[in-house]
């Protein structure tokens, strides 16, 4: 991959770096989800309710994987288009170790805090027995899915693309596989969901260690010295990705907060239902935006700064396509989405009216993710930064406090179409500036 061939095949190009990132994030999703049919249906919608009340710790692992992964391999890409190589492998060494460290010692802080953790979520019961069943084993799988994703950052970054996505096909059929004799033959319960999880996540590292083990060219593990200057410039750079997830960890602790002050477990449900198909559109637009990251990256290393622009307003026309098919697709079969996790029909009836309502989401979510990780790559931390605060921070924890409270479920699914719209208008006017037109426009680009 060179500049030469971003600029005479943009299209292609966004194409090729992006669908192999795609699929791995909706294979991402297809995990979640087979473990939410099993959790579902063999074990309990307590079960489900559990696992969704312990997401705020999954995120702030991503939170910390993508700040850390993101800032390093958009120095690592930008390095690459300075034909700066072997210090391009020092910056991937670096990022990787720091990962590991940090994720360790977070794994150790939450187990300490678990009854804390329970007291203010308000969880008793089985739904005290199934979060402390689950989670005590995903803190050793969380460490390693972090790795996993920094590892398929700079794969990206090394031009091979394929090779996530390959990864994470093979990983995801394991997932099935593993969910299928776990939870439904061996009846180990929820248990069993999380022992299969951290199986996938322990093969996947191992195979993508291999490829950086076994490289002779490109980037792979060189000795290196810790960068005080190059860790600062990382945790700049992935900052807004840091913002972004530590914001959704908030807002999630807020909603089951709040859910179960006003709904009750059975809310709980509906939102844990409806949360993974935006859990799976987030992850399209991740995905897309890992994907333009390394030639946006590239781009801006090697002064080609109109065309990083042009990348990125193609990429938001095409999300705005996909997003308008899934907020139809789901407007129409909602309910018929939410009877495949054996959920009652009151659940079943807050799921298809959250669709109704959420349909806005999918409309803007794809502007914002893709326009913060553009900035992060051109290494405008301070834009990023805005947009993740104000849609994950300011806008949605502020709409959270308020709208439930007044309309209570009907609050809850009012909450994200609120504040990725407003957003989005904003993140307009930052582009606008970038670009030096003042004259903002519609949200077309």
């Amino acid at each position: 991959m060179n500049i030469k061939q971003i600029k005479e095949n943009k299209i292609r190009m966004i194409l090729q770096f992006s669908i192999p990132s795609i699929i791995a994030m909706l294979l991402q999703m297809v995990i979640t989800i087979t473990d939410g049919y099993f959790t579902g249906n063999y074990v309990g919608q307590n079960a489900l309710a559990a696992i969704n009340l312990g997401l705020p710790v999954l995120y702030f692992y991503l939170g910390t994987g993508l700040c850390i992964g993101v800032g390093g391999s958009v120095i690592s890409g930008r390095m690459i288009g300075a034909n700066e190589r072997k210090k391009s492998s020092e910056v991937f060494s670096q990022t990787v170790v720091a990962a590991l460290i940090i994720c360790v010692a977070i794994s150790v802080i939450v187990f300490l805090l678990f009854t804390p953790i329970l007291k203010i979520l308000r969880a008793d019961g089985d739904l005290s027995v199934y979060f402390t069943e689950y989670y005590r084993i995903m803190l050793f799988t969380y460490p390693l899915m972090v790795i996993g994703t920094i590892l398929g950052m700079f794969i990206r970054v090394d031009g091979k693309p394929q090779i996530c996505m390959l990864v994470s096909i093979a990983g995801c059929i394991l997932n099935g596989v593993l969910d299928f004799f776990f939870v439904d033959i061996m009846r180990f319960g929820i248990q069993g969901s999380a022992v299969a999880s951290l199986i996938v996540q322990l093969l996947t590292v191992l195979v993508q260690m291999f490829y950086f083990i076994s490289r002779k060219t490109g980037i792979g593990f060189r000795k290196f010295s810790f960068d005080r200057e190059i860790n600062k410039e990382m945790i700049l750079n992935g900052s807004s990705e840091f913002i972004g997830e530590m914001a959704s960890a908030i807002s999630m602790f807020m909603f089951n907060y709040v859910l179960m002050k006003y709904v009750g477990a059975e809310g709980v449900a509906a939102f844990t239902i409806l949360g993974f198909v935006v859990y799976g559109y987030s992850m399209i637009c991740i995905g897309f935006g890992q994907g333009i990251s390394p030639l946006v990256s590239r781009c801006w290393g090697a002064k080609e700064k109109e065309m990083a622009f042009a990348l990125r307003k193609t990429t938001n026309k095409m999300l705005f396509m996909i997003g308008l098919i899934i907020a139809i697709a789901f407007f129409v079969a909602g309910k018929q989405y939410a009877g495949l996790f054996g959920c009652n029909n009151k659940v079943a009836d807050m799921v298809a009216t959250g669709f109704k309502i959420y349909a806005v989401t999918f409309l803007t979510m794809g502007y914002n993710v893709v326009n913060s990780m553009y900035f992060t790559s051109c290494g405008d931390a301070g834009s990023s930064a805005i947009i993740s605060t104000l849609r994950g921070i300011v806008f949605l924890l502020g709409f959270t406090l308020v709208f439930p409270a007044i309309l209570g479920m009907t609050g809850v699914w009012l909450t994200a179409p609120c504040s990725e719209t407003l957003t989005a208008i904003i993140a307009v006017f930052l582009i606008r500036k970038q670009t030096g037109k003042r004259k903002c426009g519609e949200l077309n680009g």
